[in-house]
């Protein structure tokens, strides 16, 4: 074999490898955009549902406040404690017996 023709085997093998490691790094790298896509999809429904059930605990707390109902019992239904249901009435002018 000639030194131009083991060259040439040489450049063409380290091609193959380069080809063949970039293609399994692509799909690597595709496969964890995949995993981290669904990941974040997750998460974000998790913050979304505990953001709204915070809202409408306050919606409903806010409610019971509005309609006279004792911050004990306010706090007790809402499971929340009492200063923040009087913090709560406080900053929305809602004046407590």
């Amino acid at each position: 074999m000639s030194e131009v023709k083991a060259d040439d085997v040489v450049r063409t093998m380290s091609e193959r490898c380069v080809q063949t490691l970039r293609a399994e790094l692509e799909a690597e790298l595709q496969e964890a955009w995949l995993q981290g896509k669904e990941a974040g999809k997750a998460e974000g429904v998790s913050e979304g549902e505990f953001r709204g059930r915070k809202q409408g605990v306050i919606r409903v707390a806010m409610n019971l406040l509005r309609m006279g109902t004792e911050p004990a019992v306010v706090a007790k239904a809402a499971e929340l404690p009492e200063p923040i249901i009087r913090k709560l009435a406080q900053d929305n002018g809602i004046v407590l017996a």
